[in-house]
């Protein structure tokens, strides 16, 4: 439920924790509850790698023929812009194994510009049309999860990264807790679970 009115609150929440605390895979689950898997592209894991140091890996590029290739978020925001009716949910997996105000500086400046405009949240563009080949806007349907260790290979965060984020900590986990889930049967996902992330 936490990570739930986190994510509705705002659309960027940091999973912190040691490793192995399942913080994937609690991602992994809450979108599968609302019908968002990797199957149907709704689930994206994006592993990020130590030598990002610009938005290039992540958004995409210009290449040398002038062309724009598009990274794997650019991706997944196109499909979201063209089923606004259903969530996107894209983790980050450890996020912090490169310097986040580097490579996610674009996202956290269009995050910080978000306002309430004729009924709905706006935001700032992404990417402007020299670049893309249209504006690109970070729809409001696309949620964003950061899987983060505190460990000797890591970077720490900058105020900048969370002020723009919910932070939920993975301290000590008890999975014997969990013992009555072995019992229970499958099911299927939440009925009208899409309706509620992805509306407006």
């Amino acid at each position: 439920m936490n990570l739930f009115l986190s994510l509705k609150t705002k659309p960027f929440v940091i999973l912190s924790g040691i490793s192995g605390t399942g913080k994937t895979k609690i991602a992994q689950w809450l979108a599968e509850s609302v019908g968002a898997t990797e199957d149907n592209g709704q689930f994206i894991l994006i592993p990020v790698c130590p030598d990002w140091n610009d938005g290039s890996d992540l958004l995409g590029y210009v290449d040398i023929k002038g062309d724009f290739k598009p990274g794997p978020l650019t991706n997944v925001i196109t499909e979201a812009e063209n089923h606004p009716d259903k969530p996107y949910f894209v983790v980050l997996d450890e996020m912090n194994l490169a310097r986040v105000e580097h490579y996610f500086s674009d996202v956290l400046s269009v995050m910080g510009s978000r306002r309430w405009e004729n009924g709905r949240i706006t935001l700032s563009r992404l990417l402007p049309k020299e670049t893309a080949g249209r504006d690109l806007f970070l729809p409001p349907n696309v949620y964003i999860i950061g899987t983060v260790n505190m460990d000797e290979t890591t970077h720490p965060f900058s105020k900048k990264v969370l002020d723009r984020a919910n932070t939920i900590e993975f301290n000590r986990i008890r999975l014997d807790h969990l013992d009555f889930l072995r019992d229970l049967p499958t099911v299927a996902p939440l009925s009208g679970g899409q309706e509620w992330f992805a509306a407006r």
